[in-house]
């Protein structure tokens, strides 16, 4: 198993697959993309060998006020847009640049065959009274239609889920400390 840790996220892959928390200090992104003044960049890339995941992890909890008002605004749906679209850009430059370690998640993009790329908005939220669960999947759902929108020129599948309504397809899984 690949784990990844994302401040109080863990994040676990099959052993099989390539991954790589892109937006690291020690990255092709961090010294080479983000020299481009107000780039941006999702937390993790994720090939399976079939799919492609673009992950942002969010982890809301305890700071629901401020984070509350985020979400409302359309603050969070431009952020995860800007960093999905930056993302593509920095791995454009990757594999321009022949760069060896992004190698596994540039040839998806950009070797002819389409395809499918994932970008999953991990969004961790305190957990609200039970009747208002359906109201927060509702928020979810109108939040993954928002960032669709914003990153249809992509032609990309936009999710937002919580680490307990991760889908088993996707074959990975996240724990919360």
């Amino acid at each position: 198993m690949i784990i990844i840790r994302e401040e109080n996220l863990q994040f676990e892959f099959p052993y099989d697959w390539q991954v790589d928390k892109y937006d690291d200090k020690n990255h092709f992104y961090y010294n080479q993309v983000s020299q481009c003044q107000g780039t941006k960049a999702v937390d993790i890339l994720a090939w399976s060998g079939t799919q492609l995941f673009m992950i942002e992890a969010k982890d809301f909890r305890g700071d629901r006020i401020r984070n509350k008002e985020r979400i409302n605004k359309g603050e969070l749906i431009i952020e995860v847009a800007q960093k999905v679209r930056d993302t593509f850009a920095g791995l454009y430059g990757a594999h321009r640049c022949f760069n060896e370690e992004l190698q596994p998640f540039c040839h998806p993009l950009f070797t002819g065959k389409h395809q499918p790329v994932k970008m999953v908005l991990l969004l961790e939220e305190d957990i609200p009274p039970s009747n208002d669960i359906k109201s927060l999947k509702q928020k979810r759902s109108a939040l993954a239609k928002a960032i669709r929108k914003q990153l249809k020129f992509l032609s990309i599948h936009c999710h937002v889920h919580n680490s307990s309504d991760l889908p088993k397809h996707f074959q990975w899984n996240v724990r919360c400390f």
